[in-house]
């Protein structure tokens, strides 16, 4: 087999996102689509980004020729050329070689009639979710999102905060007071600069029996995020910018962490993903994949974590199934993502509402 083709398009949804530190951006992705002469396609999809236009450039001007011709079972050696000719020399975009990836493994799975994660050594086929809300909500508000939540069966719920620490206590509370048994994760998206406030909002976050605190520093603060570790009663989370095994490497080393989240649709891949969970193992810290926006990108990262010793929880984008743009979003029963056993990623695109999202 061959890959023939490799060609990328911009998706749109019809709103904008605003949290932590970021910039406001539209909830917008770039599907690939690789060809191969036995007809067999697979699909990656990239995560929300600024970069889209420029995704697709990249990956038709350039990756593709890394690509096509090649056999997409020898995932390691097309993932190496694409690395060593783009993002480690000539700084491609990270994003871009993690949705060609994802897409090969797609073929894989697809050629095979399996699903991923029992061709990278399946060790479950469901995992506990937790419903990831999409951007901070007031007080109120997130109570209201978080019934919504345990009313479709989620037993645990990540909210978004970074907006003032006397904001976020207020979020962080409310949620606590009108649900105590509810598990409660946040994510500060790299809001705070110092480890001072940071330390004062895992606090915070001890007081309310939270299970993790995510990105309350940015990524690059190695050194503050040990500090802070160090300092917390509370588990400390992040890793969802970060790319490729040796920086992970530089993480572990750094103890910045006590939870890693490496994303396949944005950390380098798959089995990129894969070799950095196994990574984390060894040094005895668990790895929990950061997962928002489609439905493609959540299948890409569930088989990753099902085939994963020390990854136990899945982040479950919450919001209208429509927005996943799959025929059938993946399921959920008693608070467990049920793992696609369909072969390949397992999920099957909704094309018609990928027609209407795609920009012209």
């Amino acid at each position: 087999m061959k890959v023939t083709e490799v060609k990328a398009e911009v998706l749109k949804l019809p709103f904008s996102i605003k949290i932590g530190s970021m910039p406001r951006i539209n909830a917008s992705g770039t599907l690939v689509t690789v060809k191969t002469d036995e007809g067999i396609e697979g699909y990656g999809l990239s995560h929300f980004s600024l970069s889209d236009e420029v995704q697709v450039k990249f990956i038709e001007g350039a990756l593709s020729k890394m690509v096509v011709g090649k056999d997409p079972f020898m995932i390691e050696d097309i993932w190496r050329e694409m690395y060593n000719n783009s993002w480690r020399i000539l700084f491609g975009v990270g994003q871009s070689i993690s949705a060609v990836e994802v897409a090969l493994w797609d073929i894989i799975g697809k050629s095979l009639k399996k699903p991923v994660y029992k061709l990278l050594g399946g060790y479950r086929d469901k995992i506990k979710a937790y419903a990831s809300f999409a951007f901070a909500l007031a007080p109120k508000a997130a109570v209201g999102m978080a019934k919504a939540a345990v009313q479709k069966g989620f037993k645990a719920v990540k909210l978004r905060i970074g907006e003032g620490l006397a904001k976020d206590e207020e979020i962080i509370k409310a949620v606590r007071e009108e649900y105590p048994d509810l598990g409660i994760m946040v994510d500060a998206n790299s809001a705070y600069e110092s480890v001072k406030e940071a330390a004062e909002l895992a606090n915070i976050c001890e007081t309310y029996d939270v299970i993790w605190l995510e990105e309350p520093l940015p990524s690059d603060n190695l050194r503050g995020l040990s500090e802070l570790r160090a300092r917390s009663n509370v588990e400390i989370a992040g890793g969802e910018n970060d790319f490729g095994l040796r920086r992970f490497r530089e993480i572990l080393e750094a103890e910045a962490y006590d939870i890693i989240q490496p994303d396949a649709t944005r950390s380098g891949g798959i089995l990129q993903v894969k070799k950095i969970c196994a990574l984390a193992e060894a040094f005895g810290v668990r790895a929990i994949p950061h997962i928002f926006g489609f439905g493609l990108i959540m299948a890409a990262n569930i088989h990753v974590i099902a085939s994963s010793y020390n990854s136990d929880w899945m982040e479950f984008p919450f919001y209208p199934d429509e927005f996943y743009l799959l025929k059938t979003p993946i399921k959920l029963e008693d608070g467990y993502a049920v793992v696609p056993q369909e072969p390949g990623l397992g999920v099957e695109l909704d094309w018609e509402a990928i027609q209407k999202y795609k920009t012209k």
